[in-house]
């Protein structure tokens, strides 16, 4: 087994093996908890690409009662992401009735565009970037054709600086649209980029439009980032942009045209390549970075997520130009506009309304 695991326990060791691109494991040898394993592949979504390795590199059998399992997560992963393609492409039609550019994100787009399977990339909801100007637009028609609003923003300021607005749930599925990557004041925004001109029709699957590798590269590792900032990681997120590296490793200058994307974040993004490159054979571009690799129990569990996502908002609000702006923001964040109120707890007015925003401020 490779030498060069970042985790320290047995079984985190193991999966982060069975991950890599060059993986040695001997299949029959493998000697920890099955019920471990399964449990910290699946927490880490890359149950679906363990079973790909096995069936590709079949040298020996897996026991019977881990192989079977990674089976039925693949053939899951499969008719779930084949669900969600159909949807996709349901929205992408709408959007193109109505002149309105989508571009898909993080999962639709890996799944479809970048692992060799669909069936190894297992997706949540379906995450979708829509211009600025139009995103209302697309909203409207998307109500209009069924879609239902999942909740209410905290604002209508939220709803203008926030990276998405309020998530759909159309045909079953939650739909998030996207109209920039990140929150308006947030330091990971790319500057002075359209990403609608910055896209390619990938060879594998011309039905849809995606954005360059160089720009999916940042993407994804700045959503890793995020990630980490929160207090959970994924070893799934890692492999997508493990991936995307891989295909790009003969292009000398890669590494540098992603930190070009926001130099401002160069150390961030450059230590999240660099976690991601341990999944391959050998370490490209020389990447230099003083983060060190996220502790193993990040990606076990997540750890204060939703205060740590709190202050994260903050910071964003903070970064805001104008005064007007982020004092109306700030204060939203602690009493929400009553759509928001009804939507969570139920409709109430006057002094039980009021009791109910101290509740919410101090967290009872």
């Amino acid at each position: 087994m490779s030498k060069n695991s970042p985790f320290s326990s047995p079984i985190a060791k193991l999966v982060f093996e069975w991950c890599r691109f060059d993986t040695s494991i001997k299949w029959s040898e493998i000697t920890e908890s099955i019920k471990d394993i399964l449990n910290f592949a699946t927490r880490n979504g890359v149950a679906p690409w363990c079973y790909y390795q096995y069936q590709k590199q079949k040298k020996s059998s897996l026991p019977d009662q881990l192989e079977q399992p990674l089976k039925m997560q693949y053939l899951q992963t499969l008719l779930m992401n084949r669900q969600k393609w159909k949807v996709f492409q349901d929205i992408n039609t709408i959007s193109q009735q109505h002149n309105i550019p989508i571009i898909p994100l993080k999962g639709i787009a890996l799944a479809y565009t970048l692992y060799p399977q669909e069936a190894l990339r297992p997706m949540g909801d379906i995450d979708i970037l829509v211009p600025e100007d139009k995103i209302n637009s697309f909203q409207e028609i998307m109500l209009q054709h069924g879609a239902t609003t999942l909740c209410p923003p905290l604002s209508g300021y939220h709803a203008k600086i926030n990276a998405h607005i309020p998530a759909m749930l159309w045909q079953n599925i939650m739909i998030e649209p996207h109209q920039r990557l990140f929150a308006l004041g947030n330091s990971f925004n790319p500057q002075n980029t359209d990403l609608f001109k910055e896209t390619i029709s990938p060879s594998n699957n011309l039905e849809i439009t995606v954005l360059n590798d160089v720009l999916q590269a940042y993407h994804l590792a700045a959503h890793i980032f995020k990630g980490y900032k929160l207090g959970g990681m994924r070893l799934s997120w890692l492999l997508d942009l493990a991936l995307i590296l891989q295909r790009n490793i003969k292009d000398s200058d890669f590494f540098q045209k992603i930190i070009n994307i926001n130099p401002k974040v160069q150390r961030q993004i450059s230590s999240v390549i660099y976690w991601s490159s341990l999944l391959l054979p050998h370490h490209p571009w020389n990447i230099k970075h003083n983060i060190p690799f996220p502790d193993e129990m990040m990606f076990h569990k997540e750890r204060n997520t939703s205060q740590k996502h709190k202050l994260m908002v903050f910071n964003d609000i903070i970064k805001l130009p104008g005064l007007h702006h982020k004092t109306l923001l700030l204060f939203r964040e602690f009493f929400p506009e009553k759509a928001y109120m009804d939507h969570q707890y139920g409709k109430h007015r006057g002094f039980s309304l009021l009791l109910l925003y101290f509740k919410r401020i101090l967290g009872l």
